[in-house]
């Protein structure tokens, strides 16, 4: 099965470019494997880091994955976001996600 566009193996660990909703009712993940970017609801507003750290913790606590696991490489002030995620493979992810 081929990997939608925002999920990237490498060396380091999977790649995973994220669009972010700050300030949603709830936090939820939309998987189209069509999209350029994985889209994330955050309940935490864009102030102080606060939906970074939200973020992190969401996308951990959904794959299954340690906090430490997920770290934010691109994006910190901006929705579109890059992270890194350690641990995991790509087929994993994509299996986690559902798509």
């Amino acid at each position: 099965m081929a990997l939608p566009k925002y999920i990237r193996e490498t060396d380091h660990g999977v790649i995973l470019a994220i669009r972010v909703q700050p300030r949603a009712s709830r936090d939820e993940i939309i998987a189209d494997p069509g999209r350029e970017q994985l889209k994330v609801r955050i309940t935490a507003p864009p102030v102080d880091s606060a939906a970074n750290k939200a973020l992190l913790k969401f996308i951990a606590k959904s794959l299954g994955l340690p906090p430490c696991n997920v770290t934010l490489i691109r994006g910190d002030k901006n929705r579109s976001k890059t992270l890194l995620i350690t641990g995991t493979k790509a087929a994993s992810i994509q299996a986690k996600l559902h798509i």
